[in-house]
């Protein structure tokens, strides 16, 4: 039964923020185009200008500089990523059946965005390293955690001693982990995790720029059976891993 009263709602935005929205909107997919045609090093605030018939003072109104729009890119990318593997739904499965799911929508993401992949996957400028890291960090970090949570599920699910995992994942590795943790903010997760979760990042990460770049297909290669491969050894790994304490 409704009471008649109107609950709070999103104020529609005026004509002018919604033009501003637009034209925003038709940068960033200009910019991707030039990307998708020659790659990052293409994206021209110029050419864009040109394109759009607008004055070259005009886009600066909208972005500062060449590496402003390249950030926007980039975190758009990455939240992309992230809100794909955030919806994914548990449902009625085991842990490793959600870890199976979560591994595979990355590749579909990736294969589905090849564009938006090569920019923040096989370009420094997706690092976090060179372009306002105070944004791009924490939006890479969103997927990664997807995936640090379904390994977590899985290690924890499984009931095993340390013994058993610590064949799985080395001492070197397990110690590389610590200053990536702490600037990713995941420095809460178990350490044998998080390293797994490093080793499943580079793994298949590896997997999908060779099949991207169409480096496996020339070999006459699947990368549906490498990639399943892996899906299944990372499983097993998490399966022997023990769950770290998160410190409160």
């Amino acid at each position: 039964m409704t009471t008649g009263v109107a609950g709070p709602s999103t104020p529609k935005p005026t004509r002018r923020e919604e033009r501003r929205r637009q034209t925003v909107q038709e940068i960033k997919d200009l910019a991707m185009a030039q990307i998708a045609a020659d790659g990052p090093d293409a994206v021209s605030l110029s050419g864009i200008v040109r394109e759009m018939s607008m004055s070259p003072a005009a886009v600066y109104r909208y972005f500062a500089n060449r590496d402003a729009l390249l950030a926007d890119l980039v975190v758009d990318a990455y939240d992309e990523l992230a809100d794909t593997l955030v919806a994914l739904e548990w449902g009625p499965g085991t842990a490793e059946e959600h870890l199976d799911v979560v591994l595979r929508a990355t590749r579909s993401w990736a294969l589905d965005h090849p564009n938006a992949y090569r920019l923040v996957f096989q370009t420094s400028i997706g690092s976090g390293q060179e372009l306002a890291p105070e944004r791009t960090i924490p939006a890479a970090s969103r997927s990664m955690a997807v995936i640090v949570e379904a390994l977590g599920a899985v290690a924890a699910g499984s009931g095993a001693s340390a013994q058993a995992g610590s064949s799985e994942v080395t001492d070197t590795v397990r110690a590389s982990v610590g200053a990536w943790a702490d600037r990713s903010g995941l420095a809460d997760v178990g350490v044998d995790v998080l390293a797994l979760a490093l080793l499943t990042w580079t793994r298949l990460h590896g997997i999908i720029s060779l099949e991207i770049g169409g480096h496996l297909g020339s070999m006459g290669i699947g990368a549906d059976v490498l990639y399943e491969s892996e899906i299944a050894t990372i499983r097993a790994q998490a399966r022997s891993l023990t769950p770290g304490h998160r410190r409160r």
